[in-house]
């Protein structure tokens, strides 16, 4: 699988996005008239309204401030944005929606993101992935089988197109480990790291790998995707893989809190030629391996 987030509106945001238009229009605001007052666009006051977007407790609390709301009002309407800055998916629900469905939601993420960011400390990230290593992926985290896993598996190959619009800025930190830890044969592994040598390459790519004789400074336990500069005038989101269930989050302290952690962990990493001379090591090792 892939970290990912339900992205249909969870019933907790529809409910915030009710209970602020309900203020936007007991104080007989047009859309367009509250977007100035709160310094967001129409367009985005209307997402939020739809529950299409989730608003930062920022802006819930200046909307609050311009509809007149009482203290409680107020504290309510903050206390709804605080609950969605991490909302979760359950795996079970969501697979049963389909695999290819998970994958065009994350795409949909990734079109709307300016820059991208990934640290992944066992696992080859998803748009890196070759066509050999997210079946075995996904034969992993699924071992009772799917139907639609062949599907999944040309609907992620599908979103890769985006390495290569040269307008998107994505930086993958990768730990060794990652690059080591094989979830199928060694030809799969080898496949792997020849398609990360040549990503590497592009120009919109920055691809860094952490060696395993680097020393660790910062947290470095589970990796996460951060989205960034969105079109969409979204605020970033990140997200963040468990076992069972899958995080968006999109407060700005956590968000910075994961900035500041990328931050540490690039300066650990090596770029470039040190990169590449990496990958070379590990594949050299691979073939011995595999004798």
């Amino acid at each position: 699988m892939s970290a990912i987030s339900d992205f249909t509106p969870s019933p907790q945001r529809q409910h915030l996005a009710a209970a602020l238009r309900r203020r936007r229009l007991d104080t007989n605001l047009t859309g367009e008239q509250l977007a100035q007052r709160i310094d967001i666009s129409q367009s985005k006051l209307s997402r939020i309204e739809l529950g299409q977007s989730a608003p930062s407790t920022a802006e819930v609390d200046r909307w609050a401030r311009e509809t007149h709301a009482t203290q409680a009002q107020r504290e309510e309407l903050l206390a709804q944005a605080e609950a969605i800055a991490a909302e979760v998916t359950n795996w079970r629900k969501a697979v049963r929606r389909g695999l290819p469905r998970l994958q065009q939601e994350v795409r949909e993420l990734e079109v709307a993101a300016g820059s991208i960011h990934n640290f992944s400390p066992v696992l080859i990230p998803g748009l890196l992935q070759t066509a050999g290593y997210v079946q075995q992926i996904m034969k992993a985290g699924l071992p009772a089988g799917r139907p639609d896993i062949a599907a999944a598996v040309q609907a992620r190959l599908e979103r890769q197109v985006i390495l290569y619009e040269e307008a998107k800025r994505l930086e993958f930190i990768v730990a060794e480990a990652a690059l080591r830890w094989r979830p199928g044969p060694v030809h799969i592994q080898l496949e792997q790291l020849d398609r990360i040598s040549n990503v590497a390459t592009l120009p919109g790519v920055s691809i860094g790998i952490i060696p395993l004789a680097a020393e660790v400074t910062v947290w470095h336990t589970h990796g996460f995707n951060l989205f960034d500069d969105r079109t969409d005038e979204g605020n970033p989101v990140v997200l963040v893989e468990t076992l069972t269930r899958g995080l968006a989050l999109n407060d700005p302290e956590d968000v910075s809190r994961y900035r500041e952690a990328l931050e540490q962990l690039r300066k650990m990493a090596v770029f470039g030629e040190e990169a590449q001379r990496l990958l070379r090591a590990v594949m050299a090792d691979l073939r011995q391996t595999a004798g």
